[in-house]
């Protein structure tokens, strides 16, 4: 009983410290009543959505995922595809192969095209995962790299249902900010749970020592494929979101760029930590931003760079000085949590704290 309102505590704790400040942000966001300001925070709490589910296999697992951006375009697509008016459906699809004509007849509300595609990708996830999740290093990169090319090449070729390189257009366009906050903090609540619940614990352990982890009896692949599955389903949620955000969108929004975008935001962030994939977020974005401004018009005494890539430059020689001086991101693998029980006064013996200062020194 004791362990149990422990975990409720702690959990209650992480998500409250971490979706307060993004409820704060938001709110001002939408009082300053600046359109792009109110585009720029509503991206970044979808792509917060993205990096989190990013963070639950990857973070946890320790097993880097180039593929978890192919799972976002697998949900925008087919939440478009359900969702899209009945009406608008023959002209837009008028070579659609027979086995699939039934989509045509219907569209459903939005909501629920996103957790029918949620659930959907999930699928997808798990039967692509039995394979993925025994490889390691490498191997899981490659692998995981070779998927989303092989969606991406799918969702290209296939013009009869995805439209090809054209855009996919007649999305309804229903995601708001408010919307986007409450994806993320969802995203949020689950992998805060999802870390402190046994299979998360066995994850991480699996991270910590394969080898212990192993013979103490659990089983990597097993452990790998459920966090796999998780994670995917919340980047799922973020590519549906994102589709229904911008309403017009093609195999090219979900491609190597955002593909490193977001690892960028994890990475520089803290790759171990839930707190670390909102933090690197927030601090990603909003760098951003700011070299965009410098390149497109300048910003004060900073005068206009007129330099394409360079966003995209800058990024990744932060990520490469992150990985070089600081290898566990700006949160150094740490929650928000565990900075606030450091700094309060140890109960225990003072034996027990003079101990504990010879050990941090």
């Amino acid at each position: 009983m004791g362990n149990s309102v422990s975990t409720w505590s702690r959990w209650a704790w992480l998500t409250g410290l971490l979706v307060a400040p993004l409820i704060v942000l938001t709110v001002l966001v939408v009082v300053l009543n600046d359109i792009s300001l109110v585009q720029r925070g509503a991206t970044a709490l979808i792509l917060m959505v993205v990096v989190i589910g990013l963070h639950v296999f990857s973070g946890n697992s320790g097993v880097i995922s180039f593929g978890t951006v192919a799972f976002a375009m697998i949900a925008a697509y087919t939440s478009a595809l359900i969702t899209i008016p009945a009406a608008q459906k023959p002209s837009l699809f008028p070579s659609m192969p027979g086995f699939l004509s039934w989509i045509l007849d219907f569209s459903v509300p939005v909501p629920l095209g996103i957790l029918i595609a949620v659930a959907f990708t999930a699928f997808i996830a798990f039967l692509v995962g039995i394979p993925l999740v025994r490889l390691s290093g490498l191997a899981a990169g490659i692998g995981t790299l070779a998927f989303l090319v092989v969606v991406t090449v799918i969702v290209t070729k296939w013009k009869s249902v995805t439209r090809g390189e054209s855009t996919m257009v007649g999305v309804p366009k229903e995601t708001t900010i408010w919307w986007a906050l409450a994806g993320a903090i969802l995203a949020i609540a689950i992998a805060a749970m999802y870390q402190m619940t046994r299979r998360g614990r066995r994850l991480i352990a699996t991270r910590e020592d394969d080898k212990a982890s192993m013979a103490i009896g659990i089983s990597i692949p097993v452990e790998r494929l459920w966090g796999w599955v998780f994670g995917c389903s919340i980047a799922a949620l973020g590519g549906a979101l994102y589709g229904h955000y911008i309403a017009t969108f093609s195999a090219s929004t979900f491609g190597f760029a955002l593909t490193f975008f977001t690892l960028a935001m994890l990475v520089i962030g803290g790759l171990g930590s839930l707190s670390g994939a909102v933090i690197g977020v927030l601090a990603v974005q909003i760098l951003s931003e700011f070299l965009r401004t410098i390149e497109t018009q300048g910003l004060g005494p900073i005068p206009q760079i007129e330099a394409p890539g360079l966003t995209e430059m800058v990024l990744a020689l932060i990520m490469l000085l992150v990985l070089i001086l600081r290898p566990q991101g700006l949160t150094a693998g740490r929650e928000v949590t565990d900075w606030i029980h450091r700094r309060k006064p140890s109960q225990a013996p003072v034996a027990a704290e003079q101990s504990d200062v010879e050990v941090d020194a």
